[in-house]
């Protein structure tokens, strides 16, 4: 396009918001419409009677690229789109972005012809756009919280270093899986409803839940998201948590501490209603009695006699068993008790304690038959089983009537024996059975012959029996009997 071709194709050209320019080879402008007064100052004599070539408005930094596509475009190639900074008038920089077609004469390229288009403002607007990405970026990569994002399907999009530090996961491992990979078993059935949940609510706050990390590890999180929507269509979530693991573990402690403190509270009590009550009496019997025996004794028949000496033995053997009961069991409480396990053989510590008892039982014309065909051994601590198996006879014996019998048996596998003491007496009811272990709960009964107890005993057993690493348990039915049963662990073969 040539500046004589007329006037009307001209002033069309200068009403356009571009300007529109021609250059030869030189890079000398030949043609250039009005509107470069308005984008970069010069009016277009200015420039073209001035023979001022394109070098004259760019910037060092882009001449070369320009000079460079230009040559490419003369031979015969077409590069558009590029941007260039250019200088105005008044020394402004200002960016074009120019696109060019080749003028052609007798077919061969004598010139470009050229639209420039002003985007320094858009390219502002770009750089400001670019530098608050950065900017969000860094912040997002230096976020102290945990975060991630979920698709609509709740596979991960994208998470941030921190995530990526705590949960063990990089992002090429994690990115494209679904959020259940880290949820445990029995979260991930309910996923599916409670993400539909979130998308409809748009919303979640202070949710917890536990998280499995890359190392299997579990951590306890305390969850936040919201969900990023456009005209209702879901984008996706962003969403943080907190790893609360140390803070529930710290309730936890002190929700232990609260119990042990209970049950603390709960032993004192018991410790003093003992010594109050329950020792008291066997000596106030001893007391009384042998009081009347010093006073009367030349009063008294042999029968008289006989009856006062048998209650007097049978208060002895009960301050004795219960102070024996105390002191292990006071031992116990302050971790003074030493637990020393080694190879034991059951059989020898229930025939020395059917002996100890004999006497006891053939009062009441109990039988006691001990029913282990074979060498029963386990691992335990020998007089801490003493013990157990003592108080269980002797329950047993107390709460038998008047020839009654008393069965020991044994049972053994690969990694345990189970000892059962079974009695044909007056039972325990269901609900009395989930006391007597309890010792908040202070259940002791009368026996057959009106022994007095203190519930102490079999509270001892359990506790011994779980120091050993077995269980203790009871089968009762009233006024059919009762069946103590415990387990032991059992020596390794080559002990």
């Amino acid at each position: 396009m040539q500046g004589n071709q007329g006037f009307d194709q001209e002033d069309f050209l200068d009403l356009l918001p571009e300007i529109v320019f021609e250059i030869d080879h030189d890079l000398k402008i030949k043609f250039l419409n009005r509107t470069c007064e308005t984008i970069i100052g010069y009016n277009r004599e200015e420039v073209l009677n001035t023979n001022i070539n394109l070098e004259g408005f760019v910037l060092k930094s882009d001449l070369q690229r320009i000079k460079e596509n230009i040559k490419k475009n003369f031979n015969g190639s077409v590069i558009n789109g590029e941007n260039y900074k250019f200088f105005s008038k008044n020394k402004n920089i200002v960016t074009l972005e120019i696109y060019s077609s080749h003028i052609k004469k007798n077919g061969q390229i004598v010139g470009l012809r050229c639209i420039a288009i002003d985007i320094t403002e858009k390219e502002k607007a770009h750089q400001e756009l670019t530098s608050q990405e950065k900017h969000f970026r860094q912040i997002f990569q230096n976020f102290p919280l945990p975060y991630h994002s979920l698709n609509e399907n709740g596979d991960f999009i994208d998470i941030n270093p921190v995530w990526e530090k705590l949960m063990g996961y990089s992002k090429d491992e994690i990115l494209g899986k679904n959020f259940t990979h880290i949820l445990p078993n029995k979260y991930k059935t309910k996923f599916n409803s409670a993400f539909e949940i979130f998308k409809q609510k748009g919303e979640i706050t202070d949710i917890n839940f536990d998280l499995i990390k890359k190392d299997k590890s579990k951590i306890h999180v305390n969850f936040y998201g919201k969900i990023e929507s456009d005209h209702c269509k879901f984008l996706k979530t962003h969403c943080v948590f907190t790893d609360i693991t140390l803070q529930r573990k710290a309730e936890q402690t002190l929700i232990d501490s609260e119990v042990r403190l209970r049950e603390l509270n709960a032993t004192k009590d018991k410790f003093f209603s003992i010594i109050a009550h329950d020792l008291k009496n066997p000596f106030n019997d001893l007391m009384g009695f042998t009081q009347l025996l010093a006073l009367n004794i030349e009063k008294y028949d042999l029968q008289k006699i006989e009856k006062f000496t048998k209650i007097i033995h049978q208060s002895s053997k009960l301050a004795y068993n219960l102070l024996e009961n105390l002191l292990d069991w006071s031992r116990s409480q302050t971790g003074s008790l030493n637990y020393e396990p080694e190879k034991i053989l059951i059989n020898k510590l229930i025939d020395e304690n059917i002996d100890l008892l004999e006497s006891t039982a053939k009062n009441k014309n109990i039988s006691i038959y001990s029913e282990l065909d074979n060498l029963i051994y386990a691992y335990a601590d020998t007089n801490m089983v003493r013990t157990i198996i003592r108080n269980l006879i002797s329950n047993a014996i107390k709460y038998t009537n008047q020839g009654g019998y008393i069965k020991i048996q044994s049972y053994c596998n690969h990694d345990q024996c189970e000892i059962s003491i079974t009695d044909n007496g007056i039972g325990i009811s269901k609900d009395s059975i989930d006391k007597i272990f309890k010792l908040d709960e202070s259940y002791s009964t009368i026996g057959t012959e009106h022994e007095k107890g203190t519930g102490l005993g079999l509270i001892l057993c359990k506790e011994f029996v779980e120091k050993n690493g077995g269980k203790l348990w009871v089968k009762s039915e009233p006024d059919k009997g009762s069946t103590f049963s415990f387990t032991l662990p059992i020596p390794e073969p080559n002990f």
